[in-house]
């Protein structure tokens, strides 16, 4: 899911996890909210508050959210229960419904036009299109000039360089990267990798196969 999450629909930073606490209702006061003020008399909800309460607080319950780096800008929070990645999908769908998106301004597609651009700019030049309401005369032909500086880099790509591999290993590297854990030698901090199967009935492969084949049969990755 990770891997789908757009920027801030606000200021374009980056998205983050937002974790916290909140006190649970409780059945004799229903009328009280105390979801919403936390307990001790109004203590809201504070980003990474892992603090333990005391057993005479009112109980309590882990929540999560996603949040802007720069603006702050958040989600809802969702209680995590007992499936944090669930409630972190409903976040992340919380997060991608980006109803306010700015309208694009001619100056944008100028700036895009002087850049250097390739296919993988696809997305965001549909992004443009569809935010765009007004102009159409004039942004058209900005439009078409972007289209065919997309299709010539596709055909330089195509000739020097195939782009697929690239794009394969580096999810091959995900995947390693998401099995990668930390472990302690002799006091120093290193990054251990998990043994990996060869497939068989690949011996007559070049090695940079036989390693991308073993790779490839690992188990699917989890996204959060």
């Amino acid at each position: 899911m990770t891997d789908e999450l757009f920027p801030c629909d606000h200021c374009g930073g980056n998205w983050a996890f937002g974790w916290s606490q909140r006190v649970i209702n409780q059945q004799s006061k229903p009328l009280t909210d105390w979801s919403q003020l936390g307990s001790n008399a109004g203590r809201a909800l504070i980003m990474d508050d892992f603090e333990p309460r005391p057993p005479s607080d009112r109980p309590t319950e882990s929540v999560c959210c996603i949040c802007c780096e720069d603006c702050g800008m958040q989600t809802p929070w969702f209680p995590i229960g007992d499936d944090k990645h669930a409630a972190l999908d409903k976040a992340g769908k919380v997060w991608n419904q980006r109803l306010n998106r700015p309208a694009a301004t001619k100056g944008d597609l100028l700036d895009l036009v002087r850049k250097e651009i390739s296919p993988v700019d696809v997305p965001y030049i549909l992004d443009l299109l569809a935010r765009t309401n007004e102009d159409w005369e004039t942004r058209g032909p900005i439009f078409a000039a972007l289209a065919q500086k997309i299709i010539d880099g596709k055909i330089t790509a195509r000739d020097f360089w195939p782009v697929e591999p690239v794009l394969m290993d580096a999810a091959r590297y995900r995947t390693l990267q998401q099995l990668a854990r930390f472990v302690y030698i002799d006091g120093v901090a290193s990054v251990q990798f998990p043994r990996i199967l060869a497939t068989g009935g690949d011996e007559e492969c070049p090695f940079e196969t036989r390693v991308s084949l073993a790779v490839d049969d690992l188990p699917e990755r989890n996204r959060w």
